[in-house]
């Protein structure tokens, strides 16, 4: 089976799941909005657990994996993560902050013979020095030229994963105008959260930006998407939901389905709800999939939970998989 039947075919059964999977908490970047890269001891899950891992969150209904950190490419064996993933149909993604790592060992090569599916490099202004400066890696941009150029050679797909901060919550085109410029497959939006994890801890200077601000950039983004210039990923509804959320929480239409249907896993192989959240599911290697369940939660704006979960509220997401559908059609 393909991974793209995978998914239609888990969709329709009603057991479609979606995961993050942090690997480790070491990271090159220093991002001013995230304090991951501070933690210590630093930590790389076990080679074996891991593939176990991916093997139940398989069993569960995950169809679509993304690889997260810290900086996945500093695990050793990220690449094994990637062909077990492909082995079970899992249509999975990684997550990077720091592109020079897809420069050494030939990593685009064995990433695409091990069948991952997309890179997703963050890209948070079109400004070279703001760029380096809200990572903390100099000339990051001349970088990820490079690394897109090796992973359009190798046949992989790129996404800029872009971050709304106070550095470009009023630059939404420039930065999806130079994402493109760039070479990039895809943009994906990230809206901005503060975390009440204590594994992933998201906060900072950068993101505490006012309800206003982030409502006008996301209103800014959803005009772009709608334009079908831009290859924004993000469903312009799925915007609008958020929009409303940040309005008035309790007139939001798409509630998070967090640990129900989208969930994280971190370094301890501890799976969560989702990132921003304390609560802990269970172990994963104890679990059983009736141990995936939370109630629907509406606590924050988290956005890779929250446009995945606007899939799963029956026929009130129809118009949202048409959007999906339609924008498949343009840019896939």
């Amino acid at each position: 089976m393909s991974k793209k039947s995978n998914i239609i075919m888990k969709y329709l059964s009603g057991k479609l799941r979606c995961a993050e999977f942090a690997v480790t908490n070491a990271c090159i970047a220093r991002c001013t909005f995230c304090n991951i890269w501070k933690q210590q001891p630093k930590i790389f899950v076990d080679k074996d657990k891991a593939l176990v891992a991916i093997d139940r969150m398989a069993d569960f209904g995950v169809s679509h994996m993304c690889l997260t950190g810290g900086e996945p490419l500093l695990h050793p064996h990220i690449v094994e993560f990637v062909e077990k993933a492909s082995k079970r149909d899992i249509n999975n993604a990684m997550l990077i902050a720091a592109p020079q790592l897809l420069l050494r060992d030939e990593m685009t090569k064995r990433l695409a013979a091990a069948g991952c599916d997309l890179v997703s490099i963050s890209f948070d202004s079109a400004d070279p020095e703001t760029l380096s400066r809200s990572r903390q890696i100099e000339n990051l941009m001349g970088i990820m030229e490079n690394a897109l150029t090796a992973v359009r050679h190798d046949g992989l797909q790129s996404m800029a994963s872009v971050l709304i901060w106070n550095g470009n919550a009023d630059k939404m085109e420039a930065v999806c105008a130079k994402a493109v410029e760039l070479g990039f497959d895809y943009i994906s939006l990230n809206y901005p959260t503060f975390s009440e994890s204590d594994v992933y801890e998201l906060g900072g200077e950068g993101i505490d930006m006012s309800k206003e601000s982030l409502i006008q950039a996301l209103e800014v983004a959803t005009a772009l998407k709608e334009t079908r210039k831009y290859p924004i990923i993000n469903l312009a509804g799925s915007m609008r939901n958020i929009i409303d959320y940040l309005k008035e929480p309790t007139s939001a239409k798409f509630p998070c389905r967090g640990g129900v249907r989208v969930m994280f896993l971190d370094w301890f192989f501890n799976m969560h709800p989702c990132m921003q959240l304390p609560d802990v599911l269970g172990c994963i290697h104890d679990m059983e999939e009736s141990d995936l369940f939370l109630p629907v939660c509406n606590k924050c704006n988290m956005s890779w939970y929250r446009d995945l979960s606007a899939f799963f509220h029956g026929a009130r997401s129809l118009p949202l998989i048409y959007e999906a559908f339609r924008t498949a059609g343009k840019f896939l």
